[in-house]
């Protein structure tokens, strides 16, 4: 079981302090009777690098701190370098792809294989509106404690989203995944699409398209589809209880 491997690992980055875990305090909450957790900052902000700003690659090459094996043909499996869940990996290209360049039934496949347990969820930032602060290829791998949280989101969204659920394969997933590119119009070319958010589950295959980056100055990537909200005062926790979660997530969507 890979997860084993990623806790010994996250054991031996934090001891040397490569690892820099997000310092927040967790408060759950139901929306639409569905699970939701804050996480709220409590710590100053750690420099996590961004995508406009950040000039050298950290997966390529990586810090040896980080590595947790090799996923043979084309993917290794990193930590997350600045996580705000435990534990939290990257599946990255061994070679520069860009993170705005389709994906490709390889990448499913190593993706997939990865997804072995009902709480084992991916998800995937296209581009920096989806949330994405890297612009090399890394599909993320986290672990959720209600199983069921990211089907009940999908189910809400299921009409401004391209959700389909059932068993996967690669080959399927990659067939799904060309569908939701042509539906909601993504292909800006060839080699490059518009912003998405991509969530995989053991049997949910969700893609969602995105119009902003945030509301009310809340940024979002996948890990909000999955139900964790990051934000960084009880200003913006207090604004969000009221907005609702559902709600933002559906104000993320480009219809």
């Amino acid at each position: 079981m890979y997860w084993q491997a990623v806790e010994q690992q996250i054991e031996i980055a934090l001891k040397n302090k490569t690892l820099q875990p997000l310092s927040t305090q967790s408060q759950s909450f139901l929306d639409n009777d569905i699970h939701f957790t804050v996480h709220l900052r409590v710590a100053k902000k750690v420099n996590k690098p961004h995508q406009t700003t950040q000039k050298s690659n950290p997966f390529l090459p990586h810090e040896d701190a980080m590595f947790v094996k090799a996923c043979p043909p084309s993917h290794k499996l990193l930590l997350n370098k600045f996580p705000v869940l435990k534990p939290h990996a990257l599946l990255c290209s061994n070679d520069f792809v860009s993170q705005q360049s389709p994906l490709c039934a390889v990448d499913f496949s190593a993706w997939l294989a990865h997804l072995n347990s009902p709480h084992d969820v991916g998800f995937y930032n296209a581009g920096p509106t989806a949330g994405a602060s890297q612009g090399h290829r890394h599909m993320q791998l986290i672990r959720l404690a209600h199983s069921d949280t990211v089907s009940a989101i999908a189910k809400q969204l299921e009409s401004i989203s391209f959700v389909r659920f059932g068993f996967l394969t690669a080959e399927l997933c990659n067939e799904y995944y060309q569908q939701a590119l042509t539906e909601f119009k993504l292909h800006h070319s060839e080699h490059e699409t518009a912003a998405y958010n991509l969530i995989l589950h053991k049997d949910l295959f969700w893609l969602v398209p995105r119009k902003t980056p945030h509301i009310e100055s809340i940024f979002a990537n996948g890990l909000n589809f999955c139900g964790h909200f990051l934000v960084k005062d009880e200003t913006k926790l207090n604004w969000l209880k009221h907005y609702g979660f559902i709600d933002f997530l559906k104000g993320l969507v480009s219809e």
